[in-house]
């Protein structure tokens, strides 16, 4: 069976996202496994969806096994977000192919952005650029394109080329003969309409369902709109408090020693903190050319949830599977055999196989707790541990 991998946050699962899975099976892929982000995405909040009723829609739209990213990779930058999934996919020990959408829709442009960016010069031409204020992300597009040209550095302006890059990067540094597979996105084909994930979200926030419901595949739509029905979904609105709460009892101290926090950037949030009355007043005063919002979201998302910077320096501890369908019961399997990191869907079990894995169950337990708050009728703690494995038959 060659089974191929797919790294998301399915926030939900959609039209886009069928595409890619049947793209890799025509790229002679018998089984997909997911690799899914959990409650907290990388955007910097909540998902829109719990992990399970996520979970449940990819298996239902042709997914065959689910895997969950763990937060601190989850929840971070694309560089870490690449690391803890291609790690996992590694893990496994039987998955051959990555498959993933990028704007170039090749592979081989993202190659030489990749081998660029490993280029030992390229530090120094950073540096430079940050020194005249721009953003890292900017300065290292800017730093790229001085030292091998525009269109090298053409797949950093572009959100999903510049995960591509950093997947390409992690398999260089991991090695293990994954091998890469690209298509173009956004994209459909004909008689399948599409949207991105955040459109979708804004239109089923804003009670939009007939706009949204034909970009999803009846599995998908199935499983969300009966989760709406149920009250199983997040709002947003609901974390601004208990953040705000979170952040006004930390100093300098507490926001220097969180990820993606440095030159001087604690001193900025705390002055921010202490002179807002809101969440995007906060952002609004931290927010520069130099520190964009979304790292902001995702630094305030770490205070509020606990996460310290060192988690996410190595690959993750363990795979816990979230649910399968019939295909991924043999995935897993064989997964079992050749599995090189601790292999099951319980947490309870996965926290006994060492300290640094009862780190991160303790962590994704506690983040399960507090998204549990944001829920239209919040639930109680705890429901981490209770989950059963979701089986599609």
């Amino acid at each position: 069976m060659r089974i191929a991998g797919i790294i998301a946050e399915y926030n939900p699962f959609h039209n886009g996202h069928l595409l890619l899975t049947q793209a890799a099976r025509r790229a002679g892929a018998e089984a997909v496994v997911a690799v899914m982000g959990g409650n907290w995405l990388q955007r910097g909040g909540p998902a829109l969806f719990p992990k399970e009723v996520r979970a449940r829609a990819a298996l239902l739209s042709g997914v065959d096994l689910v895997v969950e990213l763990p937060l601190p990779y989850a929840a971070a930058t694309a560089e870490r977000f690449a690391r803890g999934g291609v790690a996992l996919l590694l893990g496994l020990g039987c998955v051959e192919l990555l498959a993933f959408g990028s704007e170039h829709g090749e592979i081989a442009p993202l190659e030489r952005c990749a081998a660029a960016l490993a280029d030992p010069r390229l530090d120094g031409e950073i540096k430079g650029f940050l020194s005249r204020g721009l953003p890292y992300a900017a300065a290292r597009q800017r730093g790229v394109a001085a030292l091998f040209g525009e269109e090298t550095a053409a797949p950093l302006s572009r959100p999903n080329d510049i995960l591509g890059v950093q997947y390409l990067r992690e398999l260089a540094r991991l090695g293990g003969g994954l091998r890469p597979f690209t298509i173009p996105c956004p994209g459909g084909e004909e008689g399948i309409p599409t949207a991105s994930a955040s459109w979708l979200r804004g239109r089923l926030l804003a009670g939009g369902w007939e706009d949204a419901a034909p970009c999803l595949p009846e599995g998908s739509r199935k499983v969300i709109q009966e989760a709406w029905k149920k009250g199983q979904r997040a709002d947003p609105a609901r974390l601004e408090l208990p953040l705000l709460a979170a952040l006004r009892r930390m100093g300098r101290e507490d926001f220097a020693r969180l990820p993606d926090v440095s030159e001087g950037l604690e001193n900025r949030l705390a002055t921010a903190v202490k002179g807002s009355a809101g969440l995007e007043q906060l952002l609004d005063r931290a927010v520069t050319k130099r520190y964009p919002r979304a790292r902001l979201r995702r630094v305030l998302l770490s205070a509020f949830l606990g996460v310290p910077p060192e988690m996410s320096a190595a690959p993750p501890p363990y795979l816990r599977v979230l649910g399968m369908g019939p295909w991924g019961a043999e995935v897993l399997a064989r997964a079992k055999r050749t599995a090189t990191l601790p292999l099951s869907h319980s947490l309870a079990r996965l926290e006994r196989t060492g300290d640094r894995a009862a780190a991160f169950a303790a962590l994704e337990s506690r983040s399960t707790d507090l998204y549990n708050l944001l829920y239209p009728v919040p639930r109680p703690c705890g429901t981490d541990y209770e989950t059963p494995l979701i089986r599609i038959k």
